[in-house]
């Protein structure tokens, strides 16, 4: 997936907990030759996460789980990727981390970066999203604009319990 352009964003993160964020950073870089690419990349992730930059020397093991997310999220961005593919963004995470990462997703699509996502979250992922797929089952039931799905009736008794 990498060669093209795709980035995974797993649930779990699969992230190297022995090493620092900056080898971790580097390591979703690995495909990169070009060292003035990589430097690009870092600089963009760093001010897209600032906190990372912070802590870069910091082992991944030792951070909470929203800036494991960061870290994770950030490590798919070193490829440049032009689609990323992110499950349960949200899992696990406080609010205010929970809205760190849904800005930072935002920020992503507005410089032309597909993101498709797997959110449990339905009010904020729909806040955020231009369009929506429900899934039922394994079945897709129901799809259209966020800002539609949002005011669905269905969508709003089975996910938001209105």
């Amino acid at each position: 997936m990498t060669g093209r352009g795709i980035a995974y964003i797993s649930e779990e993160m699969n992230l190297f907990t022995r090493m620092s964020v900056l080898e971790n950073l580097l390591m979703g870089a690995f495909t990169i030759r070009d060292k003035n690419v990589v430097k690009e990349n870092l600089a963009f992730v760093y001010d897209l996460f600032p906190r990372l930059e912070e802590r870069r020397d910091q082992l991944v093991g030792t951070m909470s789980g929203g800036e494991r997310k960061m870290v994770a999220i950030a490590r798919g961005l070193m490829l440049n990727p032009k689609l990323i593919l992110v499950d349960e963004p949200s899992f696990g995470l406080s609010p205010q981390m929970t809205d760190v990462v849904f800005d930072s997703l935002e920020v992503l699509n507005r410089r032309g970066v597909s993101i498709v996502v797997v959110e449990q979250n339905v009010t904020t992922i729909l806040a955020v999203t231009q369009r929506g797929y429900v899934i039922e089952h394994g079945k897709i039931v129901l799809d259209g604009r966020s800002s539609d799905l949002a005011q669905n009736a269905h969508v709003r008794k089975v996910f938001l319990g209105t």
